[in-house]
């Protein structure tokens, strides 16, 4: 019979080692956090075999007393709380007391440090958790702690370990995550002898330059939304622009990187209209939340944390972030790119005063609606005060005070050439077109009042079974987004009015998809899970076709509205609408001054 009986500590440290240190880069992980809650502000690691052979970490903080170095490698032995609300406001990155202990039990272990009352320095050392000794050291004020042969008493741990240069990536990731949430304390890594990184800027974007490059920082945009209570802050990508290489997605919650569904699913959300398909979303993001609203004790790593109000926290990233997109092209005062060098499109070299209140004032002559006039190019037919197209244009291209200028061709039956003041705009007309339909019909929807347009003569159908029952049960849905019809046989039906910015040719073609949506995910889901995919199948089409001729005061219309609507830079699938060549550009190419 087996007898029940208390496990040795050191076996006690070697379980718990299987939690904490899966490998070199999670004790490196434990002795920068260490580093970080004691305040250094510079710290060093030197690693050989990628960590499996030697980590050494030399930090210039306050130090350890002699009298604490046997307790800190000890477990369950902490400076950072005391009683059981602490553990329930925890704003250090360490608190549990075990990670020294737990990397001791499976190492040959050295800490040495010098606390700045004392003197001169001392260190102790262990191997395997066993035996540990004090000695003096000839070190100066901070703490160095060493890790050799990692798993030296645990081979059968050490067989998962992977090549060299594999491991010492996992270490370059956790010190690029310490640099990114710590722009106040400098890095420096070393690897088999060779300087690997070195990392010195003390603010964001220069910490971001250096740990991600030019290429992330040129391509994002700046957030700061919130209060003392909740705020975000950092880098966000700009939706048009691929970065060369892996996606980079660093999040960090009080300072702590963490992998959190919640929030990556508002991010995932923010971007759902605006970024192409496929296309992985880069950030550096940081939520600062009330300590006593987060639970970061869920986790042995602890990168996860669980939120009093996850569903409040995933409404105010997703709300935040989806301000900051909207509001990039205009390049606002609370949503601007980086700087003026560093800000992608051609709204950040416009003075403020020609991006704001730009309102668009229909041409005279798309005042009347005919069969060959975009429907939405005829949205403000009400309005007296038109814009008057051949006066603008008489004036010289640096009086303009329009962003995307005048339109003076079309190309290819797809593209729009407009001439601005820094050069030549090429816009994609159709997904444009398919961006401004796309907001005009979201906001009508959010107002309950998606206009129709009674159709003098009704449009018949011919649809399957399947697709009229469906039509039939879900009659009040459709009208709700623009559709009345009337079921007229076994397998026909007539469309009596349809959007007003729905293309009546297309209708029919648009009728049969939402009917298959319908099917696909139900009625209610539709309006709700999928409510931007049903409105995105809308505008897509309901928007100018390729090979439709357009006149130029019809292209200019459309040039207006870009200049008004959200999230104008993307179509609804994420591809850009517009392009700018500059006249420097055009020099270049042409090698003019040369």
């Amino acid at each position: 019979m087996n007898i029940i009986k208390p496990l040795p500590d050191t076996l006690i440290s070697q379980i718990a080692a299987g939690e904490v240190v899966e490998r070199p880069a999670s004790a490196l992980k434990e002795i920068l956090e260490n580093s970080i809650d004691a305040g250094a502000k510079k710290i060093s690691i030197y690693l050989e075999d990628g960590g499996t052979k030697l980590i050494r970490a030399v930090d210039d903080g306050p130090g350890i007393r002699r009298i604490d170095l046997e307790p800190a490698i000890s477990r369950h032995a902490t400076s950072k709380i005391e009683n059981l609300k602490d553990l329930e406001s925890i704003e250090s990155l360490g608190f549990r007391g075990e990670a020294l202990a737990s990397i001791a039990s499976v190492s040959q272990f050295r800490l040495a440090s010098r606390h700045a009352s004392e003197s001169n320095g001392w260190e102790i050392t262990t191997a395997g958790g066993k035996a540990a000794k004090i000695s003096p050291s000839a070190q100066p004020q901070g703490t160095t702690v060493e890790v050799e042969n990692l798993y030296f008493n645990t081979p059968a741990r050490k067989k998962f370990l992977r090549s060299p240069q594999t491991e010492f990536s996992h270490c370059d990731d956790v010190l690029k995550r310490a640099a990114l949430s710590h722009p106040d304390i400098q890095f420096t890594l070393y690897h088999t002898g060779k300087l690997r990184r070195q990392i010195t800027g003390a603010s964001l974007i220069e910490r971001c330059i250096e740990v991600l490059g030019d290429d992330f920082v040129e391509s994002s945009l700046e957030i700061s939304e919130g209060n003392a209570t909740l705020e975000l802050t950092g880098l966000i990508q700009t939706p048009t622009h691929q970065l060369r290489g892996k996606s980079a997605q660093y999040l960090f919650v009080n300072g702590r990187y963490i992998k959190d569904r919640i929030i990556t699913h508002a991010v995932k959300q923010a971007y759902a209209d605006v970024l192409h398909h496929g296309t992985d979303i880069s950030y550096v993001l940081f939520l600062n939340i009330e300590p006593t609203l987060v639970d970061v004790n869920v986790h042995p790593r602890k990168t996860e944390v669980r939120f009093r109000e996850s569903q409040a926290v995933h409404q105010f990233v997703f709300h935040s972030l989806e301000k900051a997109l909207a509001a990039s092209r205009s390049n606002s005062t609370d949503h601007r790119t980086l700087s003026s060098t560093r800000a992608t499109g051609f709204f950040s070299q416009l003075p403020h005063s020609h991006q704001n209140n730009l309102q668009l004032r229909t041409p005279a002559s798309l005042t009347a609606q005919n069969n060959d006039t975009p429907p939405d190019l005829l949205l403000n037919n009400n309005q007296t005060d038109h814009f008057q197209v051949s006066s603008d244009r008489e004036k010289s291209v640096e009086e303009q005070d329009y962003p995307l200028g005048f339109a003076i061709a079309q190309l290819g039956g797809i593209y729009i050439l407009a001439q601005n003041k820094s050069g030549l705009i090429i816009v994609d007309m159709h997904a444009a077109h398919e961006r401004i339909v796309y907001e005009k019909l979201k906001q009508s929807l959010n107002q309950n009042t998606i206009p129709k347009q009674a159709l003098i003569v009704p449009i018949p159908l011919v649809l399957n079974a399947e697709d009229l029952i469906t039509a039939e049960e879900n009659q009040q849905l459709l009208d709700q987004i623009g559709f009345d019809f009337s079921i007229t046989g076994p397998e026909s039906l007539v469309l009596r009015s349809i959007p007003t910015l729905v293309d009546s040719a297309t209708s029919g073609e648009l009728v049969s998809q939402l009917l298959l949506d319908i099917r696909e995910y139900g009625g209610s889901r539709v309006l709700t899970e999928r409510l931007n995919d049903t409105l995105a199948t809308l505008a897509c089409h309901s928007s100018v076709r390729a090979n439709r001729k357009l006149s130029i005061e019809e292209m200019d219309a459309l040039l207006r509205d870009m200049e008004v609507t959200e999230r104008s830079d993307q179509c609804n699938h994420g591809r850009p609408t517009w392009h700018q060549i500059t006249i420097a550009d055009l020099d270049k190419k042409f090698m003019r001054g040369k």
